[in-house]
């Protein structure tokens, strides 16, 4: 068995030693008239084993933070608007497939990501204005998927962008809900 694996990777011992190490960091804040406030922060580093010239594995941890604030008289119940503060707290442990779009040598390089891993998430749902304060948590799987793209400056340092979610049991309908654009550096050797 071993003397057929060998055969079958033996094309690809040249490139067996590509590692890409990643860190990359989301920020996002909104506010609107009606009162409705929105955070995210996200962190992510990753590392890839280059199998292929163009094709990689990826682990990854993503550390994630939403926070959601908005009035509210909780559908009548309170004579007088209070503000709701919702906040998730996602970590994300994820193995992926990356696909570059183009040839690895190349100075810009697409490339699509997709995967799946576990989340661990932990909602807390406050009333401020009223000492109500609920949490909770969920480990459930999650799938990945994303487009980014590299833009190398020297042969093994590059700066990336990554359009990124994290879907929870693989409903990838619900992409919208957790996306992201990251940014930060890679360095391969």
């Amino acid at each position: 068995i071993s003397i057929f694996f060998c055969g079958i990777l033996a094309p690809f011992a040249a490139t067996a030693a590509m590692v890409e190490i990643s860190g990359m960091l989301a920020y996002s804040t909104s506010d609107f008239d009606d009162g409705y406030h929105s955070l995210q922060r996200r962190y992510t580093a990753q590392l890839d084993f280059k199998f292929t010239p163009v094709s990689a594995l990826e682990f990854e941890y993503t550390d994630s933070i939403t926070k959601i604030s908005y009035p509210t008289t909780l559908g009548g119940y309170l004579l007088l608007p209070t503000r709701q503060a919702t906040t998730y707290k996602d970590k994300i442990y994820s193995f992926n497939w990356v696909q570059n779009i183009v040839p690895s040598k190349w100075i810009l390089q697409p490339y699509f990501v997709i995967g799946g891993g576990r989340m661990t998430r932990v909602v807390t749902v406050e009333l401020p204005d009223i000492p109500y304060r609920q949490e909770s948590s969920q480990n459930v799987t999650t799938g990945t998927g994303g487009l980014g793209v590299r833009l190398f400056f020297t042969r093994s340092m590059a700066v990336k962008a990554e359009a990124k979610t994290y879907v929870p049991n693989f409903q990838f309908a619900k992409w919208k809900e957790t996306q992201m654009l990251s940014v930060g550096v890679s360095w391969t050797f």
